[in-house]
């Protein structure tokens, strides 16, 4: 049960002279029983002393408040004041007729309103509260009530006696004989001995003349006149008692119509049925048996017709039933419907829908009208018509409806705002279907109208889908043959991976491939470019010696693909590329020399740069015409307001490649600059995009524009997960990432690297001993690591921290269980910082940790979701750990003993693994670490040896100038 409210709003109508009407005052008083005395209006300060917040009101409390609030006459000559400065009063402003008539206006809908809410919600109501404040002398009672009119002519040989009368339930009465206040003229609202209600069907205005008498009395000279204007108005709607008249009968149906009744409470139209016995409309809906009216059509010899209502209606009733419908209220008709989720217009809709079969049932189903006007009812076709003109579809969708031909640009306010009435050139109405606000939306919403005609970007393709009368499209799968030119073979996803970029690339559109870390973005892109290049074909090339001899040459098209990257990736795809198309072309678009490298810009296949150097050096790359633009990480984008975003979308290119794993980090923010770079304004102005689909979507957990947006956006983003592709994967991968160091460590290495050369080789032919060249080459190992291993104090970056944290970022995610192996202790200490300092849980194992602890560790990590990232260091988890819950293995510094780093690995590769297991060695550039590599791939050192960390054997005293060397 809801808890009963402490308070209770009042209201109290009092007559205005300047405004000649009754205006509403509200008042605010503790909830009770009895109320005797209003003293406190319902002010904002009165509100709150109540504890009331108006936001939290129920509607109706909200709307008549505001009711009140806008009929006070101050806020009234506020609003109508504007067009006329000097006027001081409300009478000055209706010394103009036009703003006289708006006044009226105005007051009778608000007033309007206000009564209908009075007697819904049963408000208590005074009228004329006066200066005693005395509500309980003054309330009036607000039950439902009507006051119908009754009209008597007595013809006599002097004229005829008129006589109004009115009817309250059973009683008639006559107004003089009652306390009787006019309210509101139309609708006509009424207090008659402190009661209020409704007058059916009179203007109240009407009433005026038998307030002070009974009858009266209409000369013979004048009845005719009198009659023929008065008559009119209000014989087919109030019935008639005459005497002295003849007398006619009618009682047969000529005519059974449906029209529209509007539920103001339920923003709902439901159907009336009407019968027309021959001069005279009985509505279905009233329980009235008969009418009576003067007929005047022959001077001087009135007549009286009475019209009574036949058994026959029960069977139109029936063929209504019939069809469906059922009696909703008051003798309406409707379907029964969700009223949490209903359209004002579903009953209306029926009619049309079912217009044949209803005139087949005897109904006549004409134009139905809505207050003054008609929705036409005729059947509707449809012609469509598409061209595409370059990167845009040109459509041409004409409507025909009966004697109307519109064209569709006009509706498209109509189906932006939901408003199913279409006002036609006559001004009648065109009831638009239902299903055209989902059928033509994503038109509407992308299309930009010019003469008539709707032009839609080839991007926003996805919006003609669910429009039948229009020939779809759709980026076909492009055909692939594997080159020989591709060192690489690739697996069943990988070419569907290519396929769906060659066809962008052929559709002239951008593409997202956004598959999980691991599955081979690098080299599907690298496919791509050597089958785009393939399709290019070769060039002719003459040159001329002298005039006599030419030499002609064939050469492939540069494919001029600028690839930009992270900076600690740069060097990785150069290696890549290197390893799987050596036949490419390719510079590192890098360091401080790089402008040197501008003149090749426009004669290379692939060029290489980082996101930084993009807003650095766009005055030089935005002149250049790139032929592809792709980024890899490309989350690099997200910030719509960055140099960086800015920049990228200067760039020229004709086609677009967007790489990431995670194209959505934080919000819809990053999809949006992402497809805004893939392919402009597909989403529309990032304002748009804000009001469309950001605010719906986050704030209003809107299913309908998520299910939108994701129909936008599906063709253009290829999202694989590992486990989506397992059984295409290798059971293991290994990838060598190489990272950059800092400027300041790199600086530190080469001043640590030449001492090192200068102790160790010396030029005396002496030999170091073994002792010296370990520390030695301990101490550059560690400096490849981090700085801080060898100085606790330094303050300089490590290249590869920043490279593994970014990875270790991805990893986690990706929601991915990774083991971390270093063979020092203190370098995985700067990670699990890391982890603190970001709140991620993580395992840990070192040559420190307790054998229980150890178990307690391993069974964390393999039984629990999270923690997703183990640490070992080399000498305590080299054997004996079986943790085959992770599925990458990243090695943060390269080991001598390359079968120790094979026992590393096997802890999470072997028995029980239901993973595909990712090796990763992150390797700092032209350091000791990527020597001990290229030494380990030339088989240099002993692949099976099982010796100490700590020793150097022969293989590494002989090639310690080559360890040593630049």
């Amino acid at each position: 049960m809801e808890p009963t409210k402490s308070f209770q709003f009042c209201f109290d109508i009092s007559f205005e002279k300047n405004l000649n009407t009754y205006i509403p005052t509200a008042y605010v008083v503790k909830n009770v029983k009895e109320i005797k005395y209003l003293d406190k209006k319902a002010t904002k300060e009165v509100q709150e002393s109540f504890g009331i917040d108006f936001e939290n009101l129920d509607s109706n409390s909200k709307k008549i408040l505001t009711a009140c609030e806008s009929l006070k006459p101050e806020f009234i000559f506020r609003k109508f004041s504007a067009k006329i400065k000097s006027a001081k009063t409300i009478a000055d402003l209706q010394k103009d007729s036009k703003i006289e008539f708006a006044i009226r206006q105005y007051l009778k809908f608000n007033l309007s309103s206000f009564y209908d809410l009075i007697v819904k919600e049963q408000f208590p109501l005074s009228l004329n509260l006066g200066h005693e404040k005395d509500f309980y002398r003054s309330r009036v009672n607000v039950e439902p009530l009507e006051f119908e009119p009754q009209i008597k002519f007595d013809k006599h040989s002097e004229g005829i006696t008129y006589t109004l009368s009115l009817k309250e339930n059973k009683t008639t009465f006559l107004p003089i004989n009652s306390s009787i206040a006019i309210l509101l003229d139309e609708p006509g609202w009424l207090i008659i001995d402190k009661k209020l209600g409704r007058l059916k069907e009179l203007n109240a205005k009407k009433l005026t003349p038998f307030l002070k008498k009974e009858s009266i009395e209409i000369p013979s000279k004048l009845v005719d006149n009198y009659f023929k204007g008065f008559i009119p108005e209000i014989a087919k709607k109030i019935d008639i008692e005459a005497t002295g008249f003849e007398m006619e009968v009618r009682d047969k149906i000529i005519s059974s119509t449906i029209q529209p009744v509007y539920d103001f409470f339920k923003n709902c139209y439901y159907l009336n049925l009407y019968f027309d016995y021959n001069g005279y409309i009985f509505d279905g809906s009233t329980t009235k048996k008969t009418h009576s009216f003067v007929d005047f059509s022959i001077a001087n010899e009135p007549k009286i017709i009475r019209f009574k209502r036949s058994a026959v209606e029960i069977l139109y009733i029936k063929k209504l039933l019939e069809i469906g419908l059922v009696k909703i209220k008051n003798e309406l008709f409707g379907l029964e419907t969700d009223l949490e989720n209903h359209d004002p217009y579903i009953n209306i809709q029926l009619i049309i829908d079912n217009k044949e079969k209803l005139e087949s049932l005897g109904f006549t189903i004409q134009n139905l009208k809505l207050e003054s006007k008609e929705i036409i009812t005729e059947n509707h076709t449809i012609s469509a018509s598409k061209e595409t003109t370059g990167d845009w579809f040109d459509i041409k969708i004409i409507i025909t409806m009966g004697k109307y031909i519109v064209n569709f640009s006009e509706i498209i306010p109509n189906i932006k705002n939901k408003e199913r009435l279409f006002m036609l050139p006559d001004g009648n109405y065109f009831l638009i279907p239902l299903e055209w606000f989902s059928k033509y939306s994503s038109l509407a919403k992308w299309a930009n109208t010019e003469n008539g005609n709707l032009l839609l970007r080839k991007s926003n393709f996805t919006a003609l889908e669910t429009i039948p009368e229009i020939e779809k499209e759709a980026i076909e799968q492009a055909e692939y043959k594997a080159s020989d030119l591709l060192k690489a073979t690739l697996r069943p996803y990988q070419i569907e991976g290519v396929k769906w970029l060659l066809g962008h690339f052929n559709s002239g559109l951008g593409a997202c491939l956004a598959d999980d870390m691991g599955l081979g973005k690098t080299l599907q892109t690298l496919a791509v470019l050597v089958a785009v290049q393939e399709q290019l074909g070769f060039t002719t090339k003459i040159t001329h010696f002298d005039l006599f001899s030419n030499e002609t040459a064939i050469e492939r098209e540069p494919l001029k693909a600028l690839i930009v990257l992270p900076s600690s990736l740069v060097f990785n795809w150069f290696n890549e590329a290197g390893k799987f198309t050596p036949h490419f072309s390719k510079i590192q678009y890098v360091g401080n020399d790089r402008k040197l490298l501008a003149g090749r810009l426009n004669s290379t296949d692939l060029i290489f740069t980082s996101y930084s150097i993009i807003h650095r050096d766009i005055s030089i790359l935005e002149k250049c015409n790139f032929r592809y633009l792709i980024l890899d990480e490309s989350q690099y984008i997200k910030n719509k307001n960055s140099k960086i975003f800015k920049a990228i979308n200067k760039i020229n290119t004709a086609h677009k490649i967007a790489l990431s794993g995670t194209p959505i980090e934080n919000s819809l923010d990053d999809l949006w600059s992402q497809m805004q770079f893939i392919n402009p304004d597909i989403l529309g102005s990032y304002a748009f995009f804000t009001e469309n689909f950001k605010i719906p979507i986050e704030k209003k957990q809107d299913e309908a524009i998520l299910s939108e947006l994701k129909n936008l956006i599906q063709p253009y983003i290829l999202r694989r997960t590992k486990e989506q592709v397992l059984k295409d994967l290798p059971e293991l991968t290994e990838q060598i990432y190489y990272c950059d160091m800092d400027p300041e460590q790199e600086k530190l290495y080469e001043k640590e690297k030449s001492k090192a050369r200068n102790f160790l080789l010396k030029t005396d032919g002496s030999s170091p001993d073994k002792i010296s060249i370990i520390n030695t080459l301990m101490k550059l190992r560690q400096l490849s690591n981090h700085p801080k291993m060898v100085d606790q104090e330094s303050e300089i970056d490590s290249g590869k921290y920043i490279a593994v944290t970014n990875y270790l970022e991805n990893l986690v995610k990706g929601k991915q269980k990774t083991i971390l192996f270093s063979s020092f202790v203190t370098n995985l200490s700067f990670y699990t910082d890391w982890c603190k300092e970001r709140k991620i849980g993580y395992c840990e194992i070192t040559g420190e940790t307790p054998a229980g602890k150890r178990e307690q560790q391993v069974k964390l990590f393999q039984e629990k979701e999270e923690p997703l990232l183990f640490f070992i260091s080399l000498k305590a988890g080299g054997v004996g750990l079986n943790i085959t819950k992770a599925s990458y293995v990243l090695f943060l510094d390269p080991w001598w003993n390359p079968f120790a780093e094979k026992q590393g690995i096997g802890r999470a590769h072997r028995i029980g693994q239901l993973n595909k297991v990712n090796v990763v060695r992150f390797i700092s550039k032209n350091t000791v670490e990527e020597k001990i590599i290229k030494l380990q791939e030339n088989k240099k050192l002993l692949s099976d040896s099982l010796l100490e960390e700590s020793y150097i054997n022969e293989e590494i005293e002989t090639n310690l100038e080559y360890i040593l060397g630049s």
